[in-house]
């Protein structure tokens, strides 16, 4: 949004200004609910000598000071430079006429680090324009002084992560959304869905593992992976254990209701059940003549009992035809496996035996180190649908196992058909299914034995010891201003780490006229997930969630109100430009080599090795951008990882809606050549509407009027093309932009 005025000063924005810029630098006895007395609290410099007596500012400044804000689009950053002043060493007319270098900095009253307020002087009103610290005084020979005024940024040197354990961790923090799993020893479920944060260890105390949580939750039961499985979607997978202490508590290390330390707690055994499909099987079919197979994927995949995989016999020769579903990359459970069963379902139907016999024959084959035995189930006439499961672990039943996970399943289906008759046309029958096929699995850390064959404590074991990580499907941070609302996407993480960490609390405003409402809801599906429990640099953070956030964050250097800059789908105009605004133009062209094309995009972090994991390609096919510029195969293509956004990635066409994902968003941005425009305005008045040129701030969207223009860009023109304001230099009667076209 551009700045507002008072209605005197913009009725005094005439293109025949005189402007002069006047300093305010206040020291530590100023007080902002006191009037300040020019004599103790505030030294006064201006462009020009304004006022009289002890409230004169003093024209001892002798350059032109001037006041640079950009953006960077592409990077989503913002940067103010500093104003550099060079004074006289004058004697001022107040603080007992003390000369300039003197007051500043050698008396008794503070002014380094302390505030400065620039204010616009046209036709006698003022306005606010700068807002900043003084940061370094310099004297140049005998007379001269130069001085550095630097935007405060209140987000400098600092680093989020404040509270530690005794032994010196870092309790974390977590935004984005968990999912925790429900399987218990008693009621053994599937454990597809968990969506879960690392907990890092931070003892053994009271032999539990003692977890550390980013705040107070009331379900934050802890997890376990299952070492080297992934669910459909490539998300690795994590059992529940089966101590359920969903409730943290704030009462660790002697602490007393302490709502900054957390910890979660789970027995040190790891004890777990769960149930889990096949992750990679291979289907053979061996058939003599009269077998007919179909969806066989519906045997093992994730429909469970839904579906089924079919197989229709019948045949009047004596065959034996037989389908097999192998089951391989089987679970790799770490600690002792006390359960591992074989389930699934079956059925046989339309079974006629009129020439001879049929047996439906279902087989399951384990093996363990090439050593094979297996179980069978016959069938000779219908029956019904029969869920079947085998202990694996049975060494009555499977000889050869060990008392591990087997090597490879099978589960074969036979038709053995012994026609009486053959060739006679007559033939046996039989439809059998299969279903709903799973593993179930228990395990744990069994108790280590002393050499003497006493029973040792578990916290002395490797096992134990060697576990720095456990896993919980709890909901990240609340919104600090809101503290029941999880925070689910960039924008409102974003907000919250100013708010929690750098005490920014003051709701922030939007570029170009938008509301915070706008920004919110054009940012409401770009979800985050993110973890850390090392100290990170809060600006450097900041700037990641932006990138990935497709949005710019600054303090308005005119008077530090927390500001976020955005493109939204439907752009308006702030200001309108014709020729007779604006002198000395000049237009280029993004240069060719600076274009993205197509994106690489790496997503989704793993919490068990914080590697991202998922991968999605896009490239503007609608208008071929690649084609158009003689583009080769390799260039102009950028791999970005992100890992903070976690949806939103961006259409596999991102030449569709802007604000639709992050690969649109700058796509929009960097995928066409844009025009650059430099100039400068000589009309510091009305810009269109309420708005006014020399209101101007970076961030802003510009229009020049087709019909009074200085030259067509190219031979095209300017009629529908809109320009955001990307940098802008001021100084006294003076403005100087760079527009972009978007």
């Amino acid at each position: 949004m551009a700045l507002t005025g008072s209605t005197n000063y913009n009725n005094a924005l005439t293109s025949t200004i005189k402007e002069e810029w006047l300093f305010e630098f206040r020291n530590n006895t100023y007080d902002a609910d006191v009037t300040p007395n020019p004599n103790t609290h505030v030294v006064l410099l201006g462009t020009a000598e304004v006022g009289s007596g002890t409230a004169i500012y003093h024209s001892f400044i002798t350059n032109s000071p001037s006041i640079r804000e950009s953006i960077d689009l592409s990077k989503s950053t913002a940067s103010v430079g500093n104003i550099t002043l060079t004074c006289l060493n004058g004697t001022l007319a107040n603080h007992g006429n003390a000369t300039l270098a003197a007051e500043i900095y050698g008396g008794t009253r503070r002014y380094i680090n302390h505030e400065v307020i620039v204010h616009s002087r046209v036709g006698g009103h003022t306005e606010q324009i700068f807002q900043g610290r003084l940061k370094d005084v310099k004297i140049n020979r005998v007379d001269t002084l130069s001085m550095t005024i630097a935007v405060y940024n209140p987000i400098e040197n600092i680093n989020i992560l404040q509270h530690q354990s005794k032994s010196g961790n870092f309790y974390p923090v977590f935004y984005g959304t968990g999912s925790p799993e429900t399987s218990t020893d008693s009621s053994a479920d599937f454990v597809t869905d968990a969506r879960v944060f690392p907990v890092e260890i931070d003892s053994l105390n009271n032999d539990v593992y003692n977890g550390l949580a980013h705040r107070e939750v009331s379900d934050g039961r802890l997890h376990y992976p299952v070492k080297d499985m992934y669910d459909a979607t490539n998300f690795p997978m994590f059992v529940p254990l089966d101590d359920v202490q969903n409730a943290s508590d704030d009462s660790y290390e002697g602490a007393d209701d302490d709502s900054n330390r957390n910890v979660l707690s789970t027995d040190l055994d790891l004890e777990r059940k769960y149930k889990i499909r096949p992750q990679t099987v291979r289907t053979e079919t061996t058939s003599n003549a009269g077998l007919v197979v179909a969806n066989l994927g519906n045997a093992y995949d994730a429909t469970g009992a839904g579906t089924v995989a079919t197989l229709t016999f019948g045949s009047d020769v004596s065959v034996t035809p037989v389908q097999r579903w192998v089951l391989t990359d089987l679970p790799k459970e770490e600690h002792n496996i006390s359960v591992i069963s074989f389930t699934y379902t079956h059925q046989t139907a339309s079974f006629t035996d009129n020439n001879g016999s049929l047996t439906v024959r279902f087989q399951v084959a384990a093996t363990w180190n090439g050593s094979t035995t297996s179980t069978n189930i016959d069938r000779t006439a219908n029956a019904s649908s029969t869920p079947t499961t085998v202990d694996l672990l049975d060494t009555s039943v499977f000889s050869s196992s060990l008392k591990t996970m087997p090597d490879e399943i099978r589960l074969n289906v036979f038709f053995i058909n012994s026609p009486s008759n053959a060739l006679s046309g007559t033939n046996n029958t039989a439809v059998a299914t299969v279903k709903d096929m799973f593993l179930t699995i228990k395990t744990k850390i069994d108790q280590p034995t002393a050499s003497d064959g006493t029973a040792e404590k578990l916290s002395k074991s490797t096992s134990v010891t060697s576990i720095k990580k456990l896993y919980t499907g709890a909901d990240g941070l609340t919104k600090s201003w809101s503290t029941s609302t999880v925070i689910t996407d960039v924008l409102n993480m974003h907000r919250d780490l100013l708010y929690r960490f750098a005490g920014v609390t003051a709701t922030p405003v939007v570029n170009n006229g938008k509301s915070l409402s706008d920004l919110e809801t054009d940012r409401a599906n770009w979800f985050c997930k993110y973890y850390t429990n090392k100290q990170v640099e809060l600006n450097k953070l900041l700037e990641q969630v932006q990138f990935e956030g497709g949005f710019i964050h600054r303090f308005r250097p005119a008077n530090q109100s927390s500001q976020y800059i955005y493109i939204d789908d439907s752009i308006t105009t702030l200001h309108t430009i014709s020729k007779d605004d604006i002198t000395n133009m000049t237009i280029s062209i993004t240069p060719i080599e600076s274009l993205i094309t197509k994106r690489e995009i790496k997503y989704e972090v793993n919490p068990i090795n914080d590697k991202t994991f998922l991968t999605q390609t896009c490239e503007d096919t609608t208008n071929d951008p690649r084609g158009d510029y003689n583009i080769a195969t390799k260039e102009n293509v950028e791999t970005t990882e992100l890992t903070v956004l976690r949806n939103k990635i961006g259409d596999a066409n991102m030449g569709g809606t802007r604000n639709n994902g992050f690969a649109n968003y700058y796509n929009a941005i960097q995928g066409n050549p844009k025009l650059i425009i430099n100039t400068e305005i000589i009309n510091p008045g009305s810009s269109g509407g309420s708005s006014y040129f020399y209101l101007m701030e970076v961030g802003d969207i510009c229009a020049f009027s087709h019909t009074n223009q200085v030259i067509a860009p190219f031979g095209e023109s300017f009629n529908g093309k809109q320009f955001i304001v990307q940098s802008m230099t001021r100084s006294p009667g003076s403005l100087k932009v760079t527009l972009r076209e978007i």
